[in-house]
Order: C-alpha cells, then sequence, then structure tokens
C-alpha cells in the first residue's frame, strides 16, 4: 500500500492527511494499533511500514535506527488514537517498556498538551499539564535506567514557545535531579520549568517571531513576561513559592545583571537558579526566527563565559550532564 506525495518540497514538507511520529516512542511487541507509513523520498511517496494489528519486534526498531529512520508518519485522524497509546505507556509502562521510551512519549503527550494550553491562552490547562509533567518526569529521570543521551534524543527544537517550555521543564528536572535534589522537588522543579514562560503568552507573535532585531520598545516588552506570568499565577494555591520565582526570578543572573528587578546571589531562589542554566541553553541550541542552532559545545562555551551570572554547581553539574553526549 502506498501513497503519492503531493509536493516536492523540503525534506519535512509532507502531505497535509499525515503527521510524524518519533520511532523512539515505540515499544517492541507492542501494537499500537494505528497504521505506520515510511516515506520514500525518492518516489516521493507514504509507504505501509506495519499494519494497525502487527506487532514490532525490536529487530524491526534496530534496522530503522540502523537505516538512520528516526521518524514514521500516521495519518492525521489517527493522532488521538497515537495520544491514548502513549498516555498508556507512560501511565502503565510495565517492566518492559524502556525509560527512553517513556521519556519520548512523555515529550510528545506534553507537547500536545501544553501546545492545546497555549494556543487557548488557558492557564489553568497550563498550570495541570504542568503537574503531570511534573510527576511522570520525576519517576523518569530518578529511575536508575534513565540516561540523559536518550532524552537528548527524542526532545523537538524548533521555535515555539510551548516547545521551549517542555524542553525546559525536562532540562531542569534532569538538572534537579543530578544536584541531588529529592524526587518531590523535582516533580515540582519540571512544572516549574513548564510554566516559566507563560507570562510570553501576552506578547504578540510579531514580536515573538521577529527575524530581525528587536526595538527598543519590544525588547522592554519581551522583558517584561516574568513579571506578567507571576501576576497571572500568584494567586493560585496549587503552585509553591519555588514554582512561582522560578516564572519571576528565571532571568535574574546571580552577578545582579539580569531583569526584571535586577537582585543577585541568594536573594534569588535556588529553583530559579536551575531554570536560568538550562532556559539558555535551550535557547541558545534551538531554532529561532532569528538564527539556526547553536551547537551544543558552543552553548556550553557561551554559558562558560558568562558563568558569572550562575550558581557555579549548577552550571558544572550541567556541563558534566551535556558532556555525556559526546561519550555515547
Amino acid at each position: 500500500m502506498s501513497v503519492t506525495l503531493q509536493s516536492s518540497g523540503g525534506k519535512d514538507e509532507l502531505v497535509s492527511g499525515y503527521i510524524p511520529i518519533s520511532v523512539s516512542t515505540l515499544v517492541p511487541s507492542a501494537i499500537v494499533g494505528i497504521d505506520l507509513f515510511q516515506v520514500e523520498r525518492d518516489e516521493q511517496r507514504y509507504v505501509l511500514y506495519r499494519e494497525s494489528d502487527y506487532p514490532l519486534e525490536q529487530t524491526d526498531l534496530v534496522k530503522l535506527r540502523s537505516r538512520g529512520v528516526n521518524k514514521l508518519y500516521i495519518r492525521k485522524d489517527e493522532q488521538p488514537s497515537y495520544q491514548t497509546y502513549l498516555r498508556e505507556m507512560i501511565d502503565n509502562p510495565g517492566s518492559d517498556v524502556p525509560v527512553s521510551a517513556r521519556a519520548g512519549a512523555l515529550n510528545e503527550v506534553v507537547r500536545d498538551l501544553l501546545e492545546s494550553a497555549f494556543r487557548e491562552g488557558d492557564p489553568d490547562a497550563s498550570v495541570n499539564t504542568a503537574a503531570y509533567l511534573g510527576e511522570q518526569t520525576a519517576d523518569i529521570v530518578c529511575n536508575d535506567q534513565f540516561a540523559s543521551v536518550d532524552l537528548f534524543r527524542v526532545l523537538h527544537h524548533d521555535y515555539a514557545t510551548f516547545t521551549h517550555s517542555a524542553n525546559v521543564a525536562f532540562y531542569a528536572g534532569m538538572l534537579a535531579a543530578e544536584v541531588g535534589f529529592s524526587q518531590a522537588d523535582v516533580a515540582l522543579i519540571s512544572s516549574g520549568g513548564l510554566i516559566h514562560d507563560l507570562g510570553k503568552l501576552q506578547i504578540p507573535d510579531k514580536i515573538l517571531s521577529k527575524p530581525g532585531r528587536l526595538t527598543e520598545q519590544e525588547f522592554r516588552e519581551i522583558q517584561m513576561h516574568p513579571v506578567t506570568g507571576f501576576r497571572q499565577l500568584v494567586h493560585r494555591e496549587d503552585l509553591t513559592e519555588g514554582q512561582l520565582m522560578m516564572v519571576y526570578q528565571h532571568h535574574e543572573r546571580v552577578c545582579g545583571g539580569g531583569y526584571p528587578v535586577g537582585i543577585a546571589g541568594d536573594e534569588i531562589h535556588p529553583w530559579a537558579k536551575v531554570c536560568a542554566v538550562v532556559d539558555v541553553f535551550e535557547a541558545l541550541t534551538s531554532n529561532r526566527p532569528y538564527r539556526t542552532p547553536m551547537p551544543k559545545r558552543r552553548a556550553l562555551e557561551l554559558l562558560e563565559h558568562e558563568r558569572e551570572g550562575y550558581e557555579q554547581e549548577f552550571l558544572e553539574c550541567w556541563k558534566k550532564i551535556t558532556n555525556r553526549l559526546w561519550q555515547n
């Protein structure tokens, strides 16, 4: 069974009726319940890879990865079924589900939930998603089988605010776990990472996605997003002080050179200091309208160059985590 592509554009241009899914979210011997397709680029068509009722084996996934196939495709109208499959893997993983697959599934589910919440401008949905992410992330990154390289491999890196927020949440959880925070705190820190940029939802997209240099007024508007987000959330009883400070202080610097207030040192909450390190790293290494992603090594060099702005223990720990990428 094959479907001819209707476009011969760039490598990520797809027929509107199909969407990509990560191979990392597929579990050996599990029946996904959805037809899976591959793209034959030379012939510009989708070819049926696996029917919905036929299980995947570990050898199938190994062969896909050996050929450099990181994505398969499903019909767009089957996305709800795919999300159900992912949620089941996350909530009831079983002993045969690798931690790496759970991490990939969680990333896809959170992106889907957060995109909807951000599109609707719904703080309640964003906070609810954050709570779910925090608990699941803590369970994954505190697992003895967890390897940070597996999570780095499944994250997306486009310039959507919800993608940045999801990545920061995962990174913050990884860093908090490595530093030695309790699993309960890792959950709360991951949740705080997801909502740290909530204030940006009040900024026009033409500013957030502007490809050129911002005007002074536009930059001032951007700098107000920690205050805006804090004001949106400060009256909630389901967020801790640390999470609120992640929203309000993630652009503060320990040397006093940050914003919105310019506080320094111990005036900044430790969780906000965690967020500061990973927030900058994620922003530098993801696509932006005004530049291409910076290589991870270069981003670490830049953080090192500006190290007086960051908590030294957290920066060194993040360097340790990211250095594992080059050891695998």
